[in-house]
């Protein structure tokens, strides 16, 4: 899955796109808003040159659209697009957690284990900022889909998992999650992790798919709720 935060040995260039990136992912520079240069540099506090490159490395990883003669543009997500987005993450996931439950070892295990109990005890935690308890949830839900995924022993696979992950959507959703819808999500690592334990490759996939779209179901909810709240979009 997708690193979400920045490497403390990061190069200066690599720590530029990972702050653009951390923007875009938490809304700062809103879905389908320009993204000047200038403006960016200003923003980061660097020169163009860095930031130039961070879109490039941003439009690679589908964050952001850049398009001849008018710049970059924050991706933005339709209904459709979320429609195959999740169900194609459903049937790659659920695959992968079909060949993971005959490979996975006992320290993948116990790495899927630590991250389902820190996204349990979150529920209790006092995070400082909003965003920071979502990137908390983020990592440790990246964490365990990962783990799954490298289990599953295909690299073709796990690629093709990476290209369809789109962390922004993975942002918002967990962002709109009530602890309610966050327990049921909760409950469906606990039940693919027992899947996985029991080497049960047909129910680590049943449980997968319908975990990745229950999760598909909440962000449309939240992308309805959120479209209602905020209609105009900021264009610059």
């Amino acid at each position: 899955m997708s690193e979400l935060y920045t490497i403390d040995e990061a190069s200066p260039a690599d720590q530029v796109y990972q702050r653009l990136r951390r923007l875009l992912i938490e809304g700062y520079y809103p879905p389908g808003s320009r993204l000047v240069e200038e403006r960016l540099a200003q923003d980061l506090g660097v020169s163009r040159t860095p930031v130039r490159q961070a879109l490039v490395r941003a439009a690679a990883e589908g964050l952001v659209h850049l398009f001849p003669n008018r710049g970059a543009v924050a991706r933005s997500f339709t209904i459709e697009d979320l429609m195959e987005i999740y169900d194609l993450r459903a049937l790659l996931e659920g695959h992968a957690a079909y060949l993971a439950a005959q490979r996975i070892t006992a320290e993948q295990i116990a790495r899927m284990e630590a991250a389902a109990t820190a996204l349990e005890e979150s529920l209790t935690r006092t995070f400082e900022r909003r965003e920071d308890e979502v990137h908390f949830l983020v990592e440790q839900n990246a964490i365990f889909h990962g783990t799954i995924a490298a289990a599953s022993g295909n690299q073709r696979l796990v690629t093709m998992i990476n290209q369809i992950v789109a962390v922004p959507l993975q942002f918002r959703s967990f962002y709109w999650y009530r602890a309610d819808e966050r327990r049921i999500s909760n409950f469906f690592h606990r039940s693919i992790l027992h899947a996985l334990r029991l080497g049960d490759g047909d129910r680590a996939r049943a449980v997968m798919r319908e975990h990745i779209l229950y999760g598909r179901d909440v962000l449309l909810q939240s992308q309805r709720a959120e479209s209602s709240a905020s209609p105009a979009r900021r264009e610059e």
